[in-house]
């Protein structure tokens, strides 16, 4: 009872300090002015929001098996987005993403996303446009892992494969389009916002099904290698 009143006075705190910092941007407006004051509230809102995330999965004193394990994962998904550099619409790392959310929960699937997407783009180039990468990957482990938290969902192959192609197509399409949206739109008119996602529906599209065929074929025994470990070493 105790551990989980801890758990909630924390998540209550991590909500209130995302609140605040939404605050203190929304009154940045008075010294910012155009599409400069919107990039750095995204941002800013972006930090605050994986924050807590980090906090507590540190607060949870993870085993050097179990950081062994999110590194492992976090490099296979670098690799697999720079052995597929000559193609940008080809990327693998969506998928094992979602597999290491699937396999080891939400949290780790989050954490995933972002470190990988962070790593990556050493090779790719960081940008404006890293924080909206960082936390549309993010986002997309945290889905994944809740939509597949109850374990007789996993071996549906076709469910897998429809969800991860979903979450790649719209939800980090989304995410990623906004800072295009940020930082290269001069207003937030329905018109500009169109054309924004219009230019990254092919892309998206591409992303979205490479997704898809990479679960149907290789999510399932990419997730029993993961549980097995887990087993075997008692983790997550």
């Amino acid at each position: 009872m105790q551990k989980e009143y801890s758990s909630v006075k924390y998540y209550a705190a991590s909500a209130a300090f995302i609140a605040l910092l939404v605050a203190v941007t929304g009154l940045a407006r008075t010294f910012l002015n155009g599409k400069e004051f919107y990039y750095p509230m995204a941002v800013l809102i972006i930090v605050a929001a994986c924050v807590p995330f980090f906090v507590s999965f540190e607060k949870k004193k993870p085993s050097a098996r179990e950081l062994v394990v999110v590194a492992c994962m976090t490099a296979i998904a670098v690799a697999s987005r720079a052995a597929f550099y000559a193609l940008p619409t080809v990327k693998p790392m969506c998928a094992i993403v979602i597999i290491t959310a699937v396999s080891l929960g939400p949290q780790t699937g989050f954490i995933c996303g972002v470190l990988s997407m962070f790593a990556s783009n050493f090779i790719f180039g960081h940008g404006p446009w890293t924080p909206f990468q960082m936390l549309g990957m993010g986002a997309v482990g945290l889905i994944a892992g809740l939509i597949f938290y109850n374990k007789k969902y996993r071996s549906n192959r076709f469910l897998l494969a429809a969800a991860g192609g979903i979450l790649g197509f719209a939800l980090y399409g989304l995410i990623v389009d906004l800072s295009s949206l940020f930082m290269f739109s001069t207003g937030f008119s329905l018109k500009n916002i169109l054309a924004i996602y219009a230019s990254g529906f092919s892309f998206n599209l591409s992303h979205g099904i490479t997704t898809a065929v990479i679960l149907f074929v290789a999510g399932n025994a990419f997730t029993e290698k993961l549980d097995r470990i887990k087993i075997k070493y008692g983790m997550f």
